[in-house]
C-alpha cells in the first residue's frame, strides 16, 4: 500500500524523527531475551519509508512475500510473508501481529497488508528464528510484530498523493484524546505482467484498489494503580486484477480485539489479558489462457472464502533489574471454508466445490532472562495442541445436482513442544556476543489442508494429510551500534510444498483434465530442507547530514534432492541513502533479489533482479511538506513469476508520484 508517502520530513517537520523505537502496545514491554537472537527494531520512519509495509520490511530485514511482487499489486494468495528465504509460502512462514493480535488470515495464513494502515503504526519488532515464545506459535522462520501509535501520541495528519495513469491516495489520521482513527484509500495502476513479444490480447495492466479504517481506543485505568484498556476496531476492503483478462481477487475484514495490560515494574509484576476477534472473506477469479495468449476463459469463481479466527490470551510478567519471566497461555480458533464454481465448458461452471473445516492451537508458554554481570542467558518453552476437525470436500454437477465428490477428512492432533535458548556477552564497550538455538512449527492452513487451486493452466491439489512443519536452527552473531552480523544454520522438516505430479495434456484422478502446457501439482509435506547463511545488518554515518543503510542475507537452502526451494533466492541485499539539508531531505534505496526458481524441480529460472527507488521531501513550513518520488528508477525488468510454458511475468516499471502532506 502506498500509504508511506513522506518518511520523515512529514513527521518531523525538517527534520527526520528520532532513531529510538517505542513501540506503544496493548502488551508488555519487549522481551529483554531478544537480544540474544536476531532482533531488528524498526522505529516510525523505517516502517514509513517506502510505499508498502511490506517493502520497508523487505529493504530493512529481507522479510519478503512468497513472489517478489510487492502487496501493492500482488494476489492476495501470494502475500504471506517469511525470513530467511530458507522456503517461501505463500501462506507464509512468519507469525505477523499487530498490537498482539495475529494479521495471518484465518483461511489462508496470508496478510492482506493493505488492511494494516502504515501511517497507524509507530514501529516494528522483527525477531528472526524459530520459536516465538510468548509471541504465540506459528512464527517458524521468524516473528514480525507491529505496534501501533498511541492516541495521546498521534498528531492529526492528511496526506495525498497522485501518480502515473490515474494511481492516488488519500490517507488521514486524527486523535482526540485517549481515541484515535485512521483511514485510507488508494489506487495502485500497474503495468501489464507479461511484456512484449509474449504479451497478447488476454493480458492486461495489474491494478489495486484499496480502504481501510481503523479506530483504537487506548485509556489508563486508575492512573499509576491498574493498568490499560485497550479497544481495536478494524476494516479493509481491497482489490486486485493481476495481469489477465477476467483475472479478479476482492479481498475484505473486519477485526476486533479488547485487551487490558498492567505493565511489570520493580515493585509489582505486570498482567496481560486480550481477546480478539477477525472475519475475513476472499473471491478470487482465474482463468486459463487462450493460444497465442489471444484470450482468456474462466476457469475456477471462487465467489466467497468466509472464515473467522478468534483468540485470547492471558500473561504474568515479572521484572527486576537482573530477572525477568512471563508465563501465559494463548488460544486460536480458525473456522472457514471456500466456495467456488470451475469446470467451465462453452463459458459457464459445470460443478461447485465447497472446500473448508476448522482448526484449533492451544498453548501454554514459559519464558525467563537471568543477567550474570557480562553474561546474560534466556530461554523459553511453549507446549501447543494443534486439531484440525470438519475437514469437508463436497463437488457437485450443476446440470444434475449430483454428488461428484464427497471427502470427509479424519480430525487429527499434534502435541508440540518447542523452544528456545540463548546467550549474550558484553565483549567490549557497546558490542554484545550472541548465540542462539531453538525450534518451532507452523501447522498447515484450512487452505492447504482442504482448497485446490487453479493460476492458468496450472493447478496445484489440496491435502488434508498434512501435519506441522518444524524448523531447528542454530545462529551466533555480534552486535554493536553500527553494525549486525550473523550465522545460522537451519534445518526445516516436512515443509509444505507444491510437489509436481503430473503435466498436461492429461486427465488426473480428482484434478480431472490438465491443458497442454500445464502443471499438476499436489500441496505436501516435502522431506527436509537445510538452510545456512548470513545476515548484516549496518548504518554508517558519512557526515553530519548524510548517512548509509545497508542489509543483506545470504541463504543457500536446498531440498533433499539438492534442489533450492520455489521462489528462494540466493541472495537479498538493500543499500540506502539519506542526506538531510533541511528544509530538503532527499533518500535512495536499492533493494537486490538473487537468481530463483518458480518450481520445485528447478527448470524454471527467475533471473537476479535490482531496483532502485528515489525520492524528495521539501518542508514548505513547519506542518507542511511537498514530496516526489520514483518508483523503479532504472525501469527494471523484474520477474515475479514463469509458467510451465515459458511465459514470464513482470513487475511494474518506473513511476512518477507527487505528493502533499500535512500534520498538525
Amino acid at each position: 500500500m502506498t500509504t508511506a508517502l513522506f518518511p520523515a520530513a512529514a513527521y518531523a517537520q525538517s527534520a527526520p524523527e528520532p532513531a529510538d523505537v517505542v513501540i506503544q502496545a496493548n502488551r508488555f514491554a519487549i522481551y529483554r531475551g531478544d537480544a540474544a537472537f536476531s532482533a531488528i527494531d524498526l522505529n516510525r520512519d523505517d516502517v514509513a519509508r517506502s510505499p508498502a509495509i511490506d517493502l520497508s520490511l523487505k529493504r530493512t530485514t529481507q522479510a519478503a512475500l512468497f513472489r517478489r511482487s510487492s502487496s501493492l499489486t500482488a494476489n492476495p494468495t501470494v502475500q504471506g510473508m517469511s525470513l530467511r528465504a530458507i522456503a517461501p509460502s505463500g501462506a507464509g512462514r512468519a507469525l505477523v501481529t499487530l498490537d498482539g493480535v495475529p494479521q495471518n488470515d484465518p483461511f489462508g495464513g496470508w496478510v492482506i497488508w493493505a488492511g494494516i494502515p502504515q501511517t497507524a503504526l509507530n514501529g516494528a519488532h522483527v525477531v528472526r528464528g524459530a520459536g516465538g515464545g510468548a509471541y504465540g506459535a506459528g512464527a517458524l522462520t521468524g516473528v514480525v510484530d507491529l505496534g501501533l501509535t498511541a492516541p495521546r501520541g498521534q498528531s492529526d495528519y492528511l496526506r495525498l498523493e497522485a501518480g502515473e495513469r490515474g494511481s492516488h491516495q488519500v490517507a488521514l489520521g486524527a486523535a482526540i484524546g485517549d481515541l484515535s482513527l485512521h483511514y485510507v484509500t488508494q489506487t495502485q495502476n500497474g503495468d501489464p505482467a507479461v511484456h512484449a513479444p509474449q504479451r497478447g490480447a488476454a493480458d492486461r495492466p495489474t491494478f489495486g484498489e484499496d480502504t481501510a479504517y481503523l479506530v483504537n481506543y487506548r485509556r489508563e485505568v486508575c492512573p499509576g494503580v491498574c493498568g490499560y484498556l485497550d479497544l481495536l476496531a478494524g476494516h479493509y476492503d481491497s482489490r486486485r486484477d493481476t495481469g489477465l483478462a477476467g483475472g479478479i481477487a476482492t479481498s475484505s475484514g473486519d477485526s476486533l480485539s479488547a485487551g487490558f495490560t498492567r505493565p511489570a515494574t520493580d515493585e509489582h509484576n505486570g498482567l496481560r489479558l486480550q481477546v480478539w476477534h477477525r472475519t475475513s472473506d476472499l473471491a478470487n477469479r482465474s482463468v486459463s489462457v487462450g493460444a497465442g495468449r489471444a484470450s482468456t476463459t474462466l476457469a475456477n469463481d471462487q465467489v466467497a472464502t468466509p472464515a473467522s479466527g478468534t483468540g485470547v490470551l492471558a500473561a504474568i510478567r515479572h521484572q527486576s533489574p537482573d530477572l525477568e519471566w512471563e508465563i501465559g497461555f494463548d488460544a486460536r480458533f480458525n473456522d472457514g471454508q471456500s466456495e467456488e464454481y470451475y469446470r467451465y465448458m462453452s463459458g459457464a461452471p459445470t460443478r461447485f466445490r465447497v472446500a473448508g473445516g476448522q482448526t484449533s492451537l492451544a498453548g501454554l508458554y514459559g519464558e525467563a532472562t537471568k543477567d550474570y554481570g557480562v553474561m546474560s542467558l534466556t530461554g523459553a518453552v511453549r507446549l501447543d495442541q494443534w486439531q484440525s476437525h470438519d475437514g469437508h470436500r463436497q463437488e457437485t454437477d450443476l446440470t444434475n445436482g449430483a454428488a461428484v465428490l464427497n471427502l470427509k477428512s479424519d480430525a487429527r492432533s499434534y502435541t508440540v513442544v518447542s523452544a528456545r535458548l540463548g546467550a549474550t556477552w558484553d565483549i567490549a564497550e557497546g558490542r554484545i556476543l550472541r548465540a542462539a538455538a531453538y525450534n518451532g512449527f507452523r501447522p498447515p492452513s484450512l487452505n492447504e489442508l482442504y482448497r485446490p487451486f487453479r493460476v492458468g493452466n496450472d493447478v496445484t491439489e489440496a491435502n488434508a494429510e498434512l501435519k506441522p512443519e518444524t524448523l531447528s536452527g542454530v545462529e551466533i552473531g555480534v552486535r554493536d551500534r553500527h553494525v549486525d552480523v550473523g550465522l545460522f544454520y537451519n534445518v526445516l522438516k516436512d515443509p509444505v510444498t507444491n510437489v509436481t505430479i503430473g503435466v498436461g495434456p492429461g486427465t488426473f484422478p480428482t484434478a480431472g483434465f490438465i491443458p497442454a502446457g500445464g502443471v499438476l501439482r499436489q500441496r505436501r509435506n516435502g522431506g527436509e530442507i537445510t538452510a545456512y547463511g548470513v545476515e548484516v545488518r549496518g548504518d554508517y554515518p558519512v557526515t553530519e547530514r548524510v548517512a548509509l543503510t545497508g542489509s543483506a542475507t545470504w541463504t543457500h537452502a536446498r531440498t533433499d534432492d539438492g534442489r533450492r526451494p520455489a521462489q528462494a533466492p540466493a541472495y537479498s541485499a538493500a543499500i540506502g541513502l539519506d542526506a538531510d539539508f533541511a528544509p530538503i531531505r532527499l533518500t535512495a534505496d536499492v533493494v537486490f533479489d538473487g537468481e530463483a526458481f518458480e518450481d520445485d524441480l528447478n527448470t524454471l529460472v527467475l533471473e537476479p533482479s535490482q531496483r532502485l527507488d528515489l525520492r524528495a521531501d521539501y518542508a514548505l513550513t513547519d506542518h507542511l511538506t511537498l514530496s516526489g518520488r520514483v518508483a523503479n528508477a532504472f525501469d527494471s525488468d523484474i520477474q515475479i513469476a514463469r509458467s510451465g510454458d515459458g511465459t514470464v511475468q513482470f513487475d511494474t516499471g518506473r513511476r512518477f508520484y507527487f505528493g502533499l502532506a500535512w500534520r498538525r
